[in-house]
């Protein structure tokens, strides 16, 4: 694979995404302390995103004084997020537009003086060996090559130090032959690049070889039936209702855990 190539494709693909995001009205964008939802993304707290998030922010601990790296920033929610909790953050992303989203989000949520934006991919990071105390995504690391953006990651991570993603997963059968199948059909929009993949079984397995077997999947919640709001009319409140109660009752069930489409992936690089 050329991997220039898909960087180029991605960051067109992101930059023509943006457009959503004219007109913004500083209130949905601003960031605080204690958020745990994007506020311009209203059906995010639908599919579970505050669950995650926290799972990210108990991962990584206190952040107080601390260097992060957010990988794939896009528009700058996390990138706020983890600066209001007191981090120096370094966001990088391949799309210019969506920087331009994130840098103004960081003026209007009177941050920017913690975060510094850069236009890089995430194999080839500008940073020294060892300068961050965590690293972190959201919906990052299934965008990349691992085989290279893996050892990056640890490279620049200190000994000791976390990462903490929230993912896309493979594991369930019956969401991958969907979203195989469904996206671009029957009103369903496509909403994902053509580089990327849900992470499986051999992602997995080359995260936990580069950091000695540190990798771990959790499920904070379960987000299963809930990906059928996209079918039409399964969007209507009355299904999106019964959709979230079945997701609940599946949640109970340790075993079915590892089926929902959303996790958090953390790992530590050894060492003191």
């Amino acid at each position: 694979m050329d991997l220039i190539a898909k960087q180029e494709r991605e960051s067109r693909f992101w930059d023509a995404k943006q457009s959503a995001h004219a007109g913004r009205d500083p209130a949905l964008y601003r960031v605080m302390a204690g958020d745990l939802s994007d506020r311009s993304v209203p059906w995010l707290p639908y599919l579970g995103f505050p669950d995650y998030v926290r799972c990210v922010l108990d991962h990584l601990g206190d952040l107080r004084g601390s260097r992060v790296l957010d990988l794939g920033c896009g528009t700058g929610f996390m990138s706020c997020l983890f600066a209001a909790a007191g981090a120096q953050v370094d966001a990088i992303d391949v799309s210019e537009s969506s920087l331009e989203v994130a840098r103004w989000r960081a003026e209007v949520s009177g941050l920017d003086h913690r975060i510094s934006f850069h236009a890089v991919p995430a194999e080839a990071l500008p940073f020294d060996d060892g300068q961050f105390d965590a690293v972190s995504g959201v919906f990052a690391l299934h965008h990349l090559d691992l085989s290279v953006a893996g050892p990056e990651l640890r490279r620049v991570l200190k000994p000791g130090g976390r990462g903490a993603f929230i993912e896309t997963s493979a594991n369930s059968i019956l969401l991958m032959t969907a979203r195989r199948l469904l996206p671009g059909r029957l009103g369903i929009e496509k909403a994902s690049s053509d580089d990327e993949a849900p992470l499986g079984r051999a992602s997995q397995n080359l995260l936990d070889r580069v950091f000695d077997g540190t990798v771990k999947f959790e499920y904070p919640n379960t987000l299963l039936f809930r990906m059928l709001s996209y079918l039409p009319p399964m969007h209507l409140r009355p299904m999106q209702y019964m959709l979230s109660k079945v997701d609940r009752l599946v949640h109970r069930v340790p075993a079915f855990r590892t089926q929902s489409y959303f996790a958090v992936v953390t790992f530590r690089r050894s060492g003191q």
